[in-house]
């Protein structure tokens, strides 16, 4: 059975993946307006700032849209097909790309996040429906 392709850091997602490690999903806020962004946001959407940190996300969200990729990228994962990618609206506001697990999609699906911890490889978040 394949694993998924390794994900790599670099020194600007590396707050990202050591809190994932640490079963903590974090997003990143503007010091000047308080404004929640993604994670891979460089400026403010709000007030322009560039002044952003790391803030703890509560990890729930909600289902705003999804694709189920049927076809692997190469023969290497193609035992890891079908597999859901959706479009998470996290309670901060910001919108994340994700794997979603267990659940059958549907529009406004609650979710919660969980944490891929695979050994050799950067723990990255998933989104399971919420419970």
């Amino acid at each position: 059975m394949s694993t998924w392709p390794p994900i790599e850091r670099d020194t600007k997602s590396a707050a990202f993946f050591d809190a994932a490690a640490a079963g903590t999903l974090v997003i990143k806020g503007c010091t000047h307006c308080g404004q929640t962004l993604s994670p891979e946001a460089a400026a403010c959407t709000a007030c322009g700032g560039t002044d952003l940190n790391w803030v703890d996300a509560e990890g729930t969200g909600t289902l705003i849209s999804w694709t189920v990729v049927h076809r692997a990228p190469n023969r290497a994962y193609t035992d890891l097909v079908p597999y859901t990618i959706g479009i998470v609206e996290l309670a901060e506001g910001p919108w994340l790309y994700a794997r979603i697990a267990g659940a059958e999609p549907s529009a406004g699906l609650p979710l919660r996040v969980d944490f891929v911890h695979t050994e050799g490889a950067e723990s990255h978040p998933i989104f399971r429906e919420a419970s």
